[in-house]
């Protein structure tokens, strides 16, 4: 179990990961604002919405869960895993692919539960707003049904 001192360290540390997520090849386009991947549009635009998500979460770490910090654990876990994947022949890998899809699923995890503790958050919060916060809040993904 993650005791409560040490979540704003661990989001902390997830941070990094999760703009790495986003574009583990990515280039950045002419305006310098939004990344690709040119292997998985899919893997990146998660990663776009987990740092969203993340960003309202370092303004109060205590306000993630467990689930989402276990979530997070197991995304970079997967994440790894995609690494040493990619770092194999990826033109002949066939477990690449399982790799992706399993990273997909575990940033899936990570965006409806780390998401519903942000958006909590953010209706908890909006009675004292701090403009960071509020943008953090308005940028984030729209929930899932």
């Amino acid at each position: 179990m993650i005791k409560r001192h040490s979540r704003p360290a661990l989001l902390l540390a997830l941070l990094p990961l999760a703009v790495a997520l986003a574009a583990p090849v990515a280039a950045r386009a002419d305006d310098g604002d939004a990344k690709t991947n040119d292997d998985d549009p899919t893997i990146n635009q998660q990663g776009f919405a987990i740092n969203k998500i993340l960003r309202v979460l370092q303004t109060n770490p205590d306000a993630a869960s467990d689930s989402c910090i276990n979530a997070l654990k197991e995304m970079h876990q997967a994440q790894t895993a995609l690494s040493k994947e990619e770092g194999v022949d990826a033109e002949h890998n066939q477990d690449i692919g399982v790799a992706r899809d399993v990273l997909s699923s575990e940033m899936e995890d990570v965006t409806n539960m780390c998401g519903a503790d942000a958006r909590t958050y953010c209706r908890k919060s909006a009675a004292h707003p701090d403009p960071k916060l509020t943008a953090a809040c308005n940028a984030l993904p729209p929930e899932e049904d």
